[in-house]
């Protein structure tokens, strides 16, 4: 019986480090072009032809999870990966960032 009760809570343990994981099958991802770098977060304009740009013209990012990339600075192209919900306010926001790089 104690066998079955540490495999059981084994398990459990085990599929709750697994829920753990911030990304999920929905991430999306999109570029942007930094307009200002402010404290804690970016503020971006989705390049022509995101769908994002379809939700906002103006998005706060906040910086999380960045690549060891280049310091961005206004006006670079960065790369947001995120859970693919945009909060509906202006300037509009992305809070759950996977990733966020220079490309340009």
């Amino acid at each position: 019986m104690k066998k079955l009760i540490c495999a059981l809570t084994a398990l459990a343990l085990l599929l709750s480090l697994t829920a753990c994981g911030e990304k999920t099958e929905n991430a999306a991802t999109f570029r942007a072009t930094v307009l200002e770098i402010n404290d804690g977060y970016y503020l971006v304009e989705p390049v022509e032809g995101s769908a994002e740009l379809k939700s906002a013209d103006q998005i706060t990012v906040h910086m999380k999870n960045m690549a060891p990339s280049p310091e961005p600075e206004a006006g670079d192209i960065l790369e947001i990966e995120y859970d693919g919900y945009i909060a509906e306010s202006y300037p509009a926001q992305i809070n759950n960032v996977y990733g966020i790089r220079v490309v340009g």
